[in-house]
């Protein structure tokens, strides 16, 4: 959200309230003066936006999802971990951040903690995999990603959507299915690699949604 600067006349006494429930709340006149007046119009701002997709979020992950969640206070960042029956128990993180303007929504990254080059090929063997199926079945355009080295980013679009709860509910379970096809496709590559492509294909065309064709 853009921001400018305004000047107004205000009564002298409804701004020494205004600044003792700013130092209550460690926050400037100015921003509790925004979010009072983006309440009572219901506009969201960029502090509500934050905390509504990262509330919905971590809602979701809780009822539907073994990640683990971790919630930075007022930062603009949530973090998760996730880990793999694969030898050394592998932990890969997953980090997601909410622009508060510009002309994307924010990113998820993804990384592997671990130095081991086999496991690192077959995580990026992986993001090739994913990458291919979200460009061909949802229609995802490539520069929204990047990806090797064991990392993996994707960048999440604005769309149509005045709720940002189900932003956050959308971004969580785009994350619960990456989470779920990486987990089944170390599971399946020692046995076979190939196996563990088509099975990856197989759970993400049974489990997309319309709404990661807009993320």
């Amino acid at each position: 959200m853009s921001k400018s600067v305004y000047s107004i006349v205000l009564d002298d006494e409804i701004i020494n309230m205004i600044d003792i429930i700013a130092a209550r709340q460690s926050t400037s006149r100015s921003n509790l003066i925004n979010r009072l007046l983006a309440e009572h119009v219901s506009v969201p701002t960029a502090e509500t936006m934050l905390s509504d997709v990262y509330t919905s979020m971590d809602e979701f992950l809780n009822g539907h999802s073994s990640l683990a969640v971790q919630l930075l206070g007022n930062s603009s960042m949530i973090n998760m971990r996730s880990s793999l029956q694969y030898k050394y128990n592998p932990s890969v993180k997953y980090s997601v951040e909410i622009f508060e303007k510009g002309n994307y929504l924010g990113q998820l990254k993804v990384s592997m903690r671990s130095q081991n080059k086999q496991l690192l090929e077959i995580l990026d063997n992986f993001f090739y995999l994913w990458t291919t199926l979200e460009i061909s079945y949802c229609g995802i355009n490539q520069n929204l990603v990047s990806l090797g080295c064991g990392k993996y980013t994707r960048v999440f679009r604005l769309y149509n959507c005045n709720n940002y709860n189900d932003y956050g509910k959308n971004i969580a379970s785009y994350i619960n299915l990456l989470d779920k096809c990486l987990k089944e496709y170390f599971n399946c590559y020692n046995i076979s690699p190939s196996s563990a492509n088509n099975n990856i294909k197989q759970i993400f065309i049974n489990n997309m949604t319309n709404t990661m064709s807009k993320l």
